[in-house]
Order: C-alpha cells, then sequence, then structure tokens
C-alpha cells in the first residue's frame, strides 16, 4: 500500500479537480443560457423612450404627422407664391364665401400658427430650422482631424485646419458616444459638446 500511496493520492486529487472544473463548467452554462424576456407593456416602452430621450409613436401617429407637415408646407407655398391670396386661397378650397371664412381663419391660422405667418413674415418657417441640427458619432480613438473631415461633410465647419487649431485642447478629452450640433456652433460650443457625458 505505501508503494501505491502517491500514486493513489495524485488519483484523489485529480478526482477531485475534475469534480471542481464540472461544476465550474454546468455554472458558466447556465450563466451564459438566453434569459427568457417577457415583451415590454407599451406603458413600460413609452417610459423607456422618455427616458432615452426619444419620442414613441404609432404607425397612425406618425402618418398624420406627416400629413401635416405635407399640408403645412403646401400651404407656405401657397402664401409664398400668391402673396396675398394665401389667406384668401385657404377658405376657397373649402368652398365657403368670404364672410365665413375670417370665422374660419381665425380657427386655422391658430392650429397653422407656425406655418403661415412664418411664410409671410421675415422669418424661415420651424420646418426648415430642423435639418440645422445634425449628429456625428465620436468612436474610441477618433482623432481631431478625423472629426474634423466629417465636421466639414455635414456643414457645422468651414476649415478643417482651422477647427484643429481651435480645438486642440481636447484632443485627448473628447467622449465616446453622439455629438449633437445646430447650426454653426462656435468652435468653444463644438469643445463642449465633444468633451459632454453622452
Amino acid at each position: 500500500m505505501r508503494k501505491h500511496r502517491s500514486w493513489l493520492m495524485g488519483f484523489g486529487i485529480g478526482l477531485i479537480v475534475g469534480a471542481i472544473m464540472l461544476q465550474m463548467i454546468t455554472f458558466a452554462e447556465k450563466q451564459n443560457a438566453p434569459l427568457a424576456q417577457e415583451p415590454m407593456a407599451p406603458e413600460q416602452l413609452s417610459d423607456e423612450a422618455k427616458k432615452a430621450g426619444l419620442l414613441l409613436l404609432t404607425q397612425e401617429q406618425l402618418d398624420a404627422r406627416v400629413q401635416e407637415a405635407v399640408a403645412a408646407s403646401e400651404q407656405a407655398g401657397q402664401g409664398e407664391s400668391s402673396g396675398e391670396e394665401g389667406d384668401s386661397g385657404q377658405p376657397d378650397d373649402s368652398g365657403e364665401e368670404q364672410t365665413a371664412p375670417k370665422e374660419t381663419d381665425g380657427s386655422e391660422t391658430n392650429a397653422a400658427q407656425s406655418a403661415t405667418p412664418k411664410a409671410e413674415g421675415e422669418e424661415a418657417p420651424p420646418a426648415a430650422e430642423a435639418p440645422e441640427q445634425v449628429s456625428l458619432y465620436i468612436s474610441y480613438g477618433m482623432s481631431l482631424t478625423e472629426v474634423g473631415e466629417e465636421l466639414l461633410k455635414l456643414g457645422v465647419i468651414d476649415d478643417v485646419k482651422d477647427f484643429i487649431e481651435g480645438t486642440r485642447p481636447v484632443a485627448n478629452k473628447m467622449r465616446v458616444g453622439t455629438a449633437v450640433f445646430t447650426g454653426k456652433p462656435t468652435y468653444q460650443e463644438i469643445m463642449d459638446e465633444l468633451v459632454r457625458k453622452k
């Protein structure tokens, strides 16, 4: 028995280590198994969308908003092309006399306040401001030159070299995520957006 003592001890230790390894493997497999997720309720989904800063719309709501935007742009186009006749052109579509449209015109201008006055006034319609907001995803290890070239493509800056010189202090401080720029921001505003926690 003493002859085989070391062999038996090695065999026993091997069995113990093997059993431990088997338990660790089965535990790891259970951890990697996908969890069965229950579908979210519409209220939970809208709450999560609000937390992420998103607007959750059904297909019908989206279609309605698209139709409203198209109608507003058509009204703005009619107002620009016909001048003063744009106000009388709205009631003509309904086929009412000129005395009745004055009552209807007030309610329609309240409903479409954003489109009609701005088409007649000096300011641009708010629909034109929306495309001026652009976003750029800053990935890990992105250089100022790469950021400058992308911003030039998006129309945020006019010259990459000036951009690099003006924003050199934040070259190593940029944070990963989506940076949002509106219009033609200053270099300080661009730097603030690049280093903002996203």
